[in-house]
């Protein structure tokens, strides 16, 4: 049985050509059958040893060929010294502000012809922290002043309170502040409206704001 499974082995590495046929041996042409036997055994097992030595030796080529293929990408991207190349970062950047203007026109044509609602879709840039541009503060400002109108009284509470805290150096802070407390109170928050509103007074007591704020808890008391 076991001289038969290896020349079974040895049949099939003939047929795919991995082998060649190993001649007899002049000094053992005429030896007894089971010393021929071992004697080819013997020789093709030396051959199957190189083979497995030689494929050994080519994977270790190819993982080296593999290591090389995966460093070259990241030396590629590694700048050259001396390079004075420069980012390209003001392209994307003037093109979002493009893009920001241009929604913040639409939403305030909606928004003048009543369309609160469409207004809203073309204001979602302004709940992003961006740079602050003065597009960024009108566009949340309309946001805060189209829920308003929707009456969504949480929704103007949040985007006043972040309008008045991004940008208190906005004249229309105040305003926004105002707009604040009226929600809160509306939600039968009075305490908190009334402190909204003399926060309001205390930071811009010129407002015409202030002067409503200041009017609005004369009346309450």
């Amino acid at each position: 049985m076991r001289l038969t499974a290896v020349f079974a082995a040895l049949l099939g590495l003939s047929a795919c050509g991995s082998l060649t046929p190993v001649p007899h041996p002049p000094a053992t042409e005429h030896a007894p059958a089971d010393q021929r036997i071992d004697i080819q055994l013997n020789a093709h097992t030396e051959q199957i040893g190189q083979l497995q030595q030689q494929i050994s030796e080519l994977r270790q080529q190819i993982a080296e060929l593999q290591n090389k293929q995966q460093a070259a990408p990241a030396a590629d991207s590694r700048p050259a010294r001396g390079s004075t190349a420069t980012p390209a970062a003001p392209v994307p950047a003037a093109a979002a502000q493009n893009s920001h203007d241009q929604a913040y026109r639409q939403a305030r044509s909606l928004y003048q012809n009543g369309l609160y609602r469409q207004a809203l879709h073309h204001l979602s840039f302004a709940e992003r922290n961006g740079s602050g541009s003065q597009t960024e503060q009108n566009a949340l400002f309309l946001m805060m002043q189209s829920h308003e109108k929707l009456r969504n009284c949480e929704s103007v509470i949040i985007s006043g309170q972040r309008f008045a805290t991004r940008f208190a150096a906005n004249p229309k802070a105040a305003e926004a502040l105002y707009s604040v407390g009226s929600c809160q109170w509306n939600m039968q928050q009075r305490d908190i409206a009334r402190d909204t509103w003399r926060k309001l007074m205390q930071t811009y007591p010129n407002s015409p704001a202030a002067r409503r704020a200041h009017q609005r808890i004369q009346n309450n008391r």
